[in-house]
């Protein structure tokens, strides 16, 4: 099924909560900013597993970049300053679904609710105009404050993949939780008939 391989319009425009603003990010902007993530030793790890940065050429060949049809990041900037603090990456597959990551690159807006004031608004949006009926993630199992954001948010973890990625700074197998929220769990802001 290749309901998300259209291109939606609506799914490529800035989004603003009290704070931020959500900018579309295009293929070297998001080359850029995973590239900041990988300065981050504790950031790095935890979204790789170990302490091997990669290069822009090998991200370009083998990393999937936004694509403004089933790919999307969005560059979490202050609404105020500009200032670029991060990103959130949201994936479409079929049927319906989404996958969510972020990363906030800037350590002072650590613990500060930016990972949930972003989603809020992006699942909103893609929910109305993209037609999202399944909201998922997988956090690697000691990364307590995403699943706390995760439970915050209302997503119910629904399986845990055991020993599914091994960490090379620690030598040792990495479990995962996975979360997801279906549509009839959705918040009421998220409004999904509307569009």
């Amino acid at each position: 099924m290749r309901w998300h391989r259209r291109r939606i319009t609506k799914l490529n425009e800035t989004l603003v909560t009290e704070r931020l603003l959500l900018k579309p990010a295009g293929k070297f902007r998001s080359i850029h900013l995973q590239q900041k993530m990988m300065e981050d030793l504790e950031i790095l790890r935890e979204m790789t597993h170990g302490s091997q940065r990669t290069g822009w050429l090998n991200m370009v060949l083998k990393r999937k970049l936004p694509n403004g049809r089933s790919r999307f990041m969005h560059e979490i900037m202050v609404a105020d300053s500009g200032d670029s603090i991060g990103y959130h990456e949201i994936r479409l597959f079929p049927y319906k679904s989404a996958n969510l990551s972020v990363v906030i690159l800037d350590r002072s807006w650590w613990g500060k609710t930016v990972p949930l004031e972003a989603r809020k608004v992006i699942m909103a949006h893609f929910a109305r105009h993209a037609g999202i009926e399944r909201f998922y993630s997988v956090v690697r199992s000691r990364n307590f404050a995403s699943i706390f954001n995760y439970k915050k948010l209302g997503f119910k973890h629904s399986g845990t993949m055991h020993r599914c990625a091994f960490d090379t700074v620690i030598k040792e197998p990495i479990d995962y939780l996975e979360f997801e929220m279906l549509k009839e769990d959705f918040p009421a802001y998220m409004d999904w008939g509307n569009s």
